[in-house]
């Protein structure tokens, strides 16, 4: 399926390259809502308490968004909507596992605390499992692709080249912070209790905030 990405950029396959390479108007408003976001994020994150990935988070950021640039101004638009689809699935569990953990340590009063970090554990797990999946199995594919498959369309010029070290910025970063998910997953699996090692407690900057508390027996 990955040639796909690829087809009609071939000056071989120019009678094609008008079907394949035509933007929807859908896929259009993708790619501006996707770049609003991640021009929010640079500046939000400069305005936000600093975490200890502050560095790491921005320069995410500011690759992202270039990738979404260049891959719309140079008709890379199947390889973009890829790489798009696959940066945000694991977000949704992150979030809600932080939902549950903050609801969990009586920010809603009157509500069981044990229930909520129960699910707060298992929402971590998923988040785990998906960022995996997405991040550190999927997404090499597609830089593989981007390197090798790639070739056979076009050769590399430096807009590729640039989009190429792009996407490999952002594979290093994924693996960085699969490092850091597993030291949280190894807290919670073996000594039963786990904390953001990135200091995420929006409302405490001094310490770092639990994802998962001690069980009990």
């Amino acid at each position: 399926p990955s040639a796909l990405w690829w087809k009609g950029y071939s000056q071989l396959d120019m009678t094609e390259a008008n079907e394949f390479m035509r933007m929807s108007d859908a896929l259009s408003c993708f790619y501006i809502l996707y770049a609003a976001r991640y021009l929010q994020n640079i500046v939000s994150v400069l305005i936000e308490h600093k975490r200890k990935d502050f560095l790491e988070m921005q320069i995410h950021h500011i690759t992202t968004a270039l990738i979404v640039a260049i891959s719309y101004v140079y008709g890379w638009y199947r390889i973009g909507a890829i790489i798009m689809l696959l940066l945000d699935p694991a977000d949704v569990p992150l979030q809600a596992a932080k939902l549950s953990k903050y609801i969990g340590e009586g920010r809603c009063p009157g509500v069981k605390s044990n229930w909520w970090q129960f699910w707060a554990d298992r929402l971590f797990e998923t988040f785990a499992l998906t960022f995996f999946v997405t991040r550190l199995v999927l997404y090499p594919y597609v830089v593989w692709s981007a390197h090798f498959e790639s070739r056979q369309f076009f050769p590399h010029g430096g807009p590729e080249i640039a989009c190429l070290v792009l996407l490999n910025v952002l594979l290093v970063l994924q693996v960085y912070w699969f490092a850091l998910i597993m030291r949280v997953a190894w807290k919670l699996l073996v000594l039963g209790h786990a904390e953001d090692v990135r200091s995420d407690d929006e409302d405490d900057a001094s310490s770092a905030a639990p994802i998962a508390t001690k069980k009990k027996a």
